[in-house]
């Protein structure tokens, strides 16, 4: 199986979760306030789980394994911090000659905002993209924990967001006309006409080039669109990632010249 075809997935999955779920978010600052209904708030930890589910139910048989929340096998890393998502196809195994001693991907999964529950300015987007700081639980940081502690075959980093834009703001006010919905779509539609168009894109290259100079990368970037309306700053949505590259493992690596 192929990173773009996981991310593919993951696409349709979203659009699925988002229509179907009875599921619903709640703001972990104070205890169990719920979130208005959709995926757009949910957290890595709980939209994974209902990912995983929903692929086993349109898709039967196309992973014999698949695991949520799998601690690492090393005590380098703190047993709280556990990888998002093990998968493995029945080609990998079949390719492996029926041995399935290690799974084919481990993945971790990061969401991207722009605003909350309420719309209003989230402004955790460029620290989850592109910050270093473990801090900031961002995709650069988990892309190095996967280089050095990685224990699948394959293993890579997708992240997930939503644009938003006029054209998405007159949609979803159309979608959402009663409250507290619309206060949301109109705190959404205050941040567009200040600042522009709020779009994962620029980030998105930032973070392959800086991915890319530090030769992390395997392969091109997968990407994939969706939709998502049930939540009021839901709407159009991205997934994304990147397989990470473990130089170490390569029969011809020297640790001179590490990259």
């Amino acid at each position: 199986m192929e990173l773009q075809q996981i991310v593919e997935r993951y696409a349709e999955l979203f659009a699925h979760v988002d229509r179907t779920t009875t599921v619903v978010g709640t703001w972990r600052n104070a205890g169990t306030i719920p979130y208005q209904p959709g995926i757009q708030p949910m957290v890595e930890e709980v939209i994974v789980p209902l990912l995983d589910d929903a692929w086993e139910m349109l898709y039967p048989g196309e992973r014999t394994i698949h695991e949520t929340e799998v601690p690492y096998p090393t005590t380098e890393v703190p047993t709280s911090t556990r990888l998002d998502h093990v998968m493995t196809s029945p080609e990998f195994v079949t390719a492996a000659g029926g041995v399935d001693s290690i799974d084919e991907w481990g993945i971790e999964v990061k969401r991207l905002q722009f605003v909350g529950d309420n719309g209003k300015n989230g402004d955790h987007e460029v620290a989850k993209v592109l910050s270093p700081y473990l801090k900031d639980r961002g995709i650069l940081h988990d892309a190095l924990r996967l280089l050095r502690h990685g224990f699948t075959h394959r293993i890579a980093v997708i992240g997930y967001g939503f644009d938003y834009d006029d054209r998405t703001v007159v949609h979803a006010a159309g979608l959402h006309p009663q409250e507290p919905a619309a206060s949301t779509v109109g705190n959404i539609a205050k941040l567009v006409r200040r600042n522009g168009p709020l779009r994962n894109g620029p980030l998105i290259e930032f973070a392959d080039a800086i991915l890319r100079l530090r030769g992390w990368t395997v392969g091109p970037r997968a990407e994939a669109e969706f939709e998502a309306w049930r939540h009021p700053a839901g709407g159009t949505g991205v997934v994304f990632g990147w397989e990470i590259r473990r130089p170490h493992l390569e029969p011809d690596f020297d640790p001179r010249h590490p990259w």
